[in-house]
């Protein structure tokens, strides 16, 4: 069986349906921003202040994807020569989402239009005191909700004919498009930026939607990305590895007002303004290096289905660190620090495929004082003495929920490591939510090709050929002691350095 074989059995795809995935992507693979519902009514809107030149406020989220639609917002109204505003909140000083104190403070202020964009949908207090002052609201959110919020105008893609969900970035790219009548490329590249920060499933127009952005993205070469990246070649591996987590690192550990910076770093052209700001941004995702690093050393109950641990971080650590301990150990995992309210702490849940967060807080909504969030991806705020209390009950949800999705490896052979089947492999992507990249198999593997290197001699190395070799960052050489032949698990990885190319076998350890 071919390599191209086992990947249709690996996606359960024919090849009919190969030939459509892996064309190539246009403009007319965008859902008309007709597919949100009221989107006619938030345009009319617009126009109406921009028309009669209203005082706009564009209220975002400290995340990436909250970071990005405030941006694809605030430079849409400067193309439209209008006055616009924007705040994004701290983590710290205001917590998420817009709050009745911002309401009053705006309206005071003169604002008569908020747009919220990645938030809103669960601000009932908020939405009421902007009713109560005439204060027009248009809601752009797309996390979950029970009942249409009360505002002038509510997009989100559970409101729309779309066919998958998508980011709140995305939700308001499809508010630019309505407002300019066209698809600008800089805007679609953010929004696609945020489908894979916010982990949403590459299925459907979200597949088309990232591999258009990418296309835009290596042939435009827009500064704001190459200076996060330090890249001028993009794949969706270099987004999700060398931008999104920077756009993520203000937010997650300055205690101030100072991610807002990232939104005039994304709406700036200014070149010596980006590359003062991208050397902010760079050393405050070293800062959260150090931060994560240190708080991952925490010890973890392996009795238990789940990691669920309290720990002296900043609360905007507690999602990253959340994830990696789920990906550590392949279980759910809640972390929860020191909310700035006393007698509280505020948590982040992770989880995957069989164990719906979601899900477990609507079942125990009696111990959250604050929460929401997406299936898998969650942020929770309970009483510090209830601990102990939601430990138990996330481990049993835990239990009665295994994960349900195993991960099929595919066996190949070392001959099949070439880059031929790079370039195969790469015609399925983009990879994501809902479309993983595959893992690969390596059996019966004779240790004494082995080669040590590194400072340490901690890493593995198997030359293939002079410009294709398996590599084992920090590969446990105790475990493979006599043994004449092992098991090697991995994925196809091209480097390229100093104008060279050449593909490894990256080990998973």
């Amino acid at each position: 069986m071919t390599l191209f074989d086992k990947l249709l059995t690996y996606y359960h795809i024919s090849q009919k349906d190969f030939v459509i995935l892996s064309r190539d992507a246009n403009d007319g693979d965008v859902p008309n921003y007709h597919a949100f519902i009221e989107i006619d009514i938030a345009k009319a809107r617009i126009k109406k202040a921009i028309d009669n030149k209203e005082k706009i406020l564009v209220y975002g989220d400290y995340d990436a994807d909250g970071i990005l639609a405030t941006s694809i917002l605030v430079r849409t109204l400067k193309k439209l020569n209008t006055e616009v505003d924007y705040y994004v909140p701290s983590r710290y000083l205001d917590g998420y989402g817009l709050s009745e104190e911002k309401v009053i403070k705006a309206y005071e202020q003169g604002y008569t239009l908020i747009i919220t964009v990645d938030n809103g949908v669960t601000a009932l207090a908020a939405i009421k005191k902007a009713k109560e002052l005439k204060l027009d609201l248009i809601i752009t959110d797309h996390h979950e909700y029970q009942t249409r919020p009360d505002a002038l105008a509510f997009l989100h893609p559970k409101a729309s004919s779309l066919k998958v969900t998508t980011s709140g970035a995305m939700t308001a790219f499809y508010l630019s498009y309505a407002l300019l009548e066209e698809i600008d490329p800089y805007f679609l590249i953010m929004g696609a930026t945020s489908i894979l920060s916010d982990v949403m499933p590459l299925l459907e127009e979200n597949r088309f939607i990232v591999k258009l952005a990418l296309k835009y993205l290596n042939k435009n070469k827009y500064d704001q990305f190459n200076l996060l990246s330090g890249v001028y070649q993009y794949d969706e591996m270099t987004l999700n590895s060398l931008v999104i987590p920077k756009i993520n690192a203000v937010g997650r550990i300055e205690q101030g007002k100072e991610v807002n910076v990232l939104v005039k770093y994304f709406i700036s052209d200014n070149y010596r303004d980006l590359v003062k700001i991208r050397d902010y941004v760079n050393e405050v995702n070293e800062r959260r290096k150090d931060l994560a690093n240190n708080a991952l050393q925490a010890s973890v109950d392996i009795t238990k289905a789940c990691v669920c641990l309290k720990l002296d971080c900043l609360t905007g650590l507690s999602g990253l660190i959340a994830n990696r301990f789920l990906m550590a150990h392949d279980k759910p995992a809640a972390i929860f620090a020191q909310d700035l309210k006393e007698g509280y702490i505020r948590g982040s849940l992770r989880s995957k495929n069989g164990c719906n967060v979601i899900d477990f807080i609507n079942q125990n909504q009696d111990l959250f004082t604050e929460f929401g969030g997406h299936a898998f991806a969650a942020g929770v705020v309970i009483k510090e003495s209830d601990f102990l209390t939601f430990t138990d009950r996330f481990d049993a949800y835990a239990k009665a929920h295994p994960f349900t999705q195993a991960e099929d490896l595919i066996m190949i052979g070392k001959n099949e490591i070439t880059f031929d089947n790079y370039n195969l492999l790469r015609s399925f992507a983009p990879f994501g939510e809902n479309w993983r990249e595959p893992t690969f198999l390596l059996k019966n593997i004779a240790t004494n090709t082995f080669t040590r290197i590194g400072n340490n001699a901690q890493h593995l190395a198997i030359p293939l050929t002079h410009d294709i070799k398996i590599i084992g960052f920090n590969y446990p050489f105790d475990e493979a002691h006599n043994k004449e032949e092992v098991d090697l698990v991995g994925k196809f990885r091209l480097n390229r350095f100093k104008n060279r190319v050449t593909l490894n076998f990256v080990l998973e350890n």
